[in-house]
């Protein structure tokens, strides 16, 4: 046999070899993600990131799940804050929006927006930052803050913001997150506009049959906003212009929807009465008085929003 001979046959074996190995992989793929995963599958093989590429879209996916607000954008600035309700400390940093991929519908956030972002590792990050964030609501006022849950380093693809019911601006939210702020002012019992003024822990009462109280790893570690009241858009008239709401100040994974509270913060508060911790009423310059939660996303509204809600309540 010539030397040609030996080295076609040689390169006829890789070729071989390659394809079967493609083969197997191509295939194994498509029995564990359908037959959609095909053409997938050879571009895994060919590029070689086969291994890299199902734990990213992993994390990704438990992310988004995890978050309210994610948005790209650019770190303007270190160790700052965009508005002043919001305490500043080494974690905070300050974000101008580029683009929204994902937000309640009650909450005013737009591309050029600056957004307070308190991060786990402020040293991942320097002005001029492109990045992803993964967040959660954290203080409303005259402007938003959120908390980071996790980033992506790099400029996003530019795409059209999401609803909190994952409808793109395209298809009209204007109309559904109005019809959504609506029904939700319906259900509450009182809607002002108000300033922090004091917040304070909370701890439940011990049962009066002597029972110890139950502790679990969801405890919402409950506190109380004293909220000076400055107008009344729904309901009657507030006694002495202060309300107490409770809020839970964990970001556990059962309360991490739930609006927090920082003292100087205004904001416009959806209220109904306590019915979640079993204790409607608590002491307040030495009297009885009724308490308060704002619980769910949307029902503490940025200042902004004060001419929206006021159009809304009046149309209905």
């Amino acid at each position: 046999m010539t030397r040609d001979h030996r080295k076609a046959l040689e390169k006829c074996k890789k070729e071989q070899e390659k394809e079967a190995y493609m083969k197997i992989s191509t295939l194994f793929l498509k029995a564990s993600f359908g037959a959609a995963g095909l053409w997938l599958a050879a571009w895994l093989v060919l590029s070689g990131c086969t291994k890299a590429a199902a734990p990213q879209a992993t994390d990704r996916a438990a992310l988004t799940a995890k978050s309210s607000i994610i948005f790209s954008g650019t770190v303007s600035q270190l160790a700052a804050t965009s508005f002043p309700d919001v305490p500043k400390s080494a974690q905070t940093i300050v974000v101008k929006v580029d683009s929204i991929e994902k937000k309640p519908a009650a909450v005013s956030l737009k591309k050029g927006d600056s957004v307070t972002v308190e991060v786990k590792d402020a040293s991942a990050f320097q002005e001029g930052t492109h990045a992803t964030f993964y967040t959660d609501g954290w203080i409303f006022g005259s402007g938003v803050a959120v908390k980071e849950i996790g980033h992506e380093l790099g400029a996003a693809s530019e795409s059209a913001p999401v609803t909190s019911a994952g409808k793109q601006t395209g298809q009209g939210p204007d109309q559904s997150s109005d019809q959504e702020l609506m029904d939700r002012m319906k259900a509450s019992d009182f809607v002002v506009v108000g300033r922090v003024t004091d917040v304070r822990k909370w701890n439940v009462p011990k049962p009066k049959s002597g029972a110890p109280s139950r502790i679990t790893e969801h405890d919402p570690d409950w506190h109380e906003a004293v909220v000076e009241v400055q107008s009344v858009l729904k309901g009657g008239k507030v006694k002495g212009n202060k309300v107490i709401v409770r809020f839970p100040n964990r970001n556990d994974v059962a309360w991490v929807s739930s609006p927090k509270f920082a003292k100087n913060q205004r904001a416009i508060f959806c209220l109904n009465r306590d019915q979640t911790t079993g204790a409607p009423m608590t002491k307040y310059g030495g009297q009885q008085v009724n308490a308060y939660t704002c619980l769910n996303h949307g029902d503490a509204l940025p200042i902004s929003e004060e001419a929206r809600v006021r159009s809304l309540l009046k149309n209905q």
